[in-house]
């Protein structure tokens, strides 16, 4: 099975530099010196663009997402702005558009945004310090107050698609590990997840989407899959994902208090959501080693950050179901 690139992602078969070349003339940033593609995620494909006077990102959406997703996509990167949440800058073509169509590339469309100098902390290779656990906690408490109920979007690596994501890549799953996420499933099952608070949710707090910049803030990258969950989805994942590290000296649920205890601070949660995080928490973990099968094994993305999902899941279940 060959390897998947970004590129393929793409409704455009061809060379990116006449693409690029007319990218900046829309957004009018100067002449192209340099860009590269970055490998990094499933979704889109994201290119760093370098001219004489900045560097950018530009996300040139899928073949996948219909023109409503992408508008969907653009409004709720603006409304983030809006509400203070550290994501990049928006940049505007000369039309005063957030989002250009290039009519001579298949109409494939795209956004502009600021390049943070900075690391994620999948790059950086380490979990948040206590400060910094803080200042994405923050961030978190940030988004899920903003008043924005967008249209529903399917997304197979959220919790509550864990039954889906099972039948699904089971037959790809050691038989040593099967064990381990029928537990975590049973016990997300337990929780009455309809009844729990709601709000709007990035749902990808992970390592490669929370980025530490040389100005020591604290951004949030790609609302792509953001959507209407129960509140506690966002912590979830900053729990199974984003603390995670190999070795832990901490446990799942040691790790869960830290962020209930921090996010309730900010943004009061109910007895009920306290109750449920660690079993949604531990449905996360799985949720991540499932799909990180369904990359490998039916989208064919086997890839270094693939196997680096799998380690992830299967260390996280294996640590705290033993």
């Amino acid at each position: 099975m060959s390897k998947k690139t970004p590129l393929d992602r793409l409704n455009y078969i061809g060379d990116l530099d006449p693409v690029v070349d007319r990218l900046c003339r829309a957004y009018n940033i100067g002449k192209p010196i340099n860009f590269s593609v970055i490998e990094i995620g499933y979704e889109d494909c994201n290119v760093i663009v370098e001219t004489s006077d900045n560097k950018y990102v530009a996300k040139i959406f899928s073949k996948v997402r219909s023109k409503e997703d992408i508008i969907r996509y653009s409004t709720i990167m603006e409304k983030a702005e809006s509400a203070g949440v550290n994501h990049p800058s928006l940049i505007k073509t000369v039309d005063n558009s957030v989002i250009y169509q290039d009519s001579e590339a298949n109409g494939i469309s795209m956004v502009l945004m600021r390049f943070i100098n900075g690391r994620t902390f999948l790059k950086l290779g380490r979990v948040p310090d206590a400060e910094e656990r803080g200042a994405v906690i923050e961030q978190a408490a940030k988004v899920n107050k903003i008043n924005y109920h967008p249209t529903y979007i399917f997304d197979p690596w959220a919790i509550p698609n864990i039954k889906v994501m099972f039948e699904k890549v089971k037959q790809f799953i050691k038989s040593d590990d099967i064990g381990f996420i029928e537990r975590a499933k049973a016990k997300y099952e337990e929780i009455p997840v309809e009844s729990l608070p709601h709000c709007f949710v990035h749902g990808d707090f992970t390592k490669t989407n929370v980025l530490k910049g040389d100005d020591g803030k604290i951004y949030i990258l790609d609302f792509s899959v953001s959507n209407w969950y129960p509140r506690i989805q966002e912590l979830a994942v900053i729990v199974a994902n984003l603390l995670h590290e190999e070795n832990d000296s901490l446990s799942l649920r040691d790790k869960t208090k830290l962020v209930l205890d921090g996010y309730d601070k900010l943004n009061p949660l109910t007895a009920e959501e306290k109750h449920h995080l660690y079993a949604y928490a531990l449905a996360g973990v799985a949720m991540e080693f499932m799909g990180a099968h369904q990359e490998k094994f039916i989208n064919g993305n086997d890839t270094e950050e693939t196997e680096y999902w799998l380690r992830l899941g299967r260390e996280g279940l294996r640590r705290e179901l033993n």
